[in-house]
């Protein structure tokens, strides 16, 4: 029997959840939402729906209905998101939210606990009465602080990485390998469907679009280095070249894999090539034994003999550049798993490859590791960041890729089913996850705001890569193990 304990509390919201109501405290609400488009987030409980973009900040939605009822099976979709504060704000999605309503509390025994009711005004009758920060605590444990060997708290290592390879964005053209250095490249983005055509230009010139607030000419690389022109495939990307004080589109076939060599690997051009001028070609590399060659192209003499004038680089964009090593931008490698995009730092990706068509497989390795690959000598343990991720193994297709990855010393590659782009970020569309995930494993430790509205989970390499030398080691120590004892005089 319900005892009632006097106390009026003033207004609750009262909501549905499937077949029950229930009470929330009305000073804990900010506002009601229709339910926004979600990103979701992997490996977490079953009640965080996703993150939500509320005003440029990363909103951790949780479906209420699976939060107060686990066992419950969802018929319906959600009508309303309740943003509550526990702490930090978070959205509730709900089936339907019916009023604002005063009312009395009252305790009845459920069981071993007690449970709180609202005798709610009107004809909403009794609702359970929720314990909003007692629940998402329960229910989504904080996450682990950083581990203290992740990328930004070890600079000293990252700055060895970078100092000891010489990063390069490559590309095809016509069929043949290109490259340009890391720091001549702001980002390398899809071709939109709406390019506009410029009368009278060059036959190198594409068109222009709309880029960060300005305009972008677009070229055609291919019909730039004396080419035939031809229409850009499915695959088209464009490369954002910074040439001299200016930026200009890079039109190019396919976007390859991203490089991080020695510098041993990257030779000048033969003098008899340039025939004492300039070229459009300042150095090749080899990035593999079988003497695979990408031309590295001279982003000061692309354009020279063309009528092209690139876009002056903004302001704001020439102050982001000269401050990048402060902190001011960030660039990311964006992958795709499942139909979702992740980012990756670049300082933390040496290099992005291709799938091979056979893989060695590590005997008795967990099923995470897809096999291992050599790397110019180095033996690499891929992990598929599907079965990471909780996901069903995705089909084999020639866009898949294996990123590379590189932090506090050890290395790795992860299997994900395509790399789209190389995105340049602002550091303060940049924030911390919310700590609502529950599963540090995953590696979601940022999320960017990008300029469409969408946001983007960034990875902590150093948080991949701790889990990946626990299953390699555990799969060596077993492989070790077998062996000695196949052969006791071993």
């Amino acid at each position: 029997m319900p005892e009632a304990d006097g106390t009026d509390d003033g207004r609750y919201l009262i909501l549905t959840l499937g077949l029950d109501d229930v009470a929330l405290d009305a000073g804990l609400v900010r506002e009601l939402l229709r339910p926004p488009r979600l990103t979701r987030v992997p490996g977490a409980p079953a009640a965080l729906a996703g993150l939500a973009n509320l005003r440029g900040a990363a909103l951790p939605v949780l479906d209420l209905r699976r939060l107060v009822r686990p066992d419950i099976t969802l018929v319906t979709e959600p009508t309303r998101v309740v943003v509550a504060e526990a702490g930090e704000a978070f959205g509730l999605m709900v089936d339907r939210v019916v009023s604002f309503s005063g009312g009395t509390q009252a305790v009845a025994q459920d069981g071993a606990s007690e449970v709180r009711y609202l005798t709610a005004s009107g004809d909403v009758g009794r609702a359970r009465l929720l314990d909003l920060p007692a629940l998402v605590a329960e229910a989504f444990p904080r996450r682990r602080a950083r581990a203290a060997t992740s990328t930004d708290a070890r600079p000293d290592v990252a700055v060895a990485i970078e100092e000891e390879r010489v990063a390069l964005v490559s590309f095809t053209a016509a069929g043949r390998s290109y490259a340009l250095p890391l720091e001549r490249v702001a980002e390398v983005l899809a071709l939109p469907p709406d390019i506009v055509p410029v009368p009278r230009a060059g036959s190198a010139t594409l068109g222009i679009v709309a880029s960060r607030g300005g305009v972008l000419p677009l070229l055609s690389l291919p019909a730039l280095l004396g080419f035939p022109a031809h229409r850009p495939g499915a695959e088209a990307r464009i490369v954002v070249a910074r040439l001299g004080a200016a930026e200009t589109g890079l039109v190019v076939d396919t976007l390859g894999p991203i490089l991080r060599l020695a510098s041993d690997a990257i030779d000048p051009v033969p003098s008899a090539l340039s025939r004492g001028g300039s070229t459009a070609i300042d150095a090749i590399c080899r990035i593999d034994a079988a003497g695979t060659l990408v031309s590295v192209l001279s982003a000061d003499c692309l354009l020279e003999g063309t009528t092209v004038t690139a876009s002056p680089v903004r302001a704001h964009d020439t102050a982001s550049v000269s401050t990048r090593q402060g902190g001011t931008m960030e660039q990311v490698v964006v992958f795709d798993v499942a139909g979702e995009s992740y980012g990756l730092p670049i300082g933390a990706v040496r290099e992005v490859l291709r799938v091979p068509d056979v893989m060695t497989r590590l005997p008795r390795s967990p099923d995470l590791i897809v096999g291992a690959i050599d790397v110019r000598g180095t033996v690499l343990a891929v992990v598929d960041q599907r079965r990471r991720f909780g996901l069903p193994p995705g089909e084999v297709n020639r866009k898949r890729r294996i990123v590379v990855l590189e932090s506090g010393g050890s290395v790795a590659g992860l299997l994900v089913d395509g790399v789209s782009r190389l995105l340049r970020l602002r550091a303060d569309t940049i924030r911390e996850a919310p700590d609502f995930s529950g599963d540090a494993g995953t590696g979601v430790d940022r999320i960017a705001t990008l300029e469409d509205g969408s946001l983007l989970p960034i990875l902590d390499a150093s948080a991949l890569l701790a889990g990946t030398d626990r299953w390699v080691r555990e799969a060596t120590k077993r492989t070790n193990a077998r062996r000695a004892d196949s052969d006791p005089e071993a």
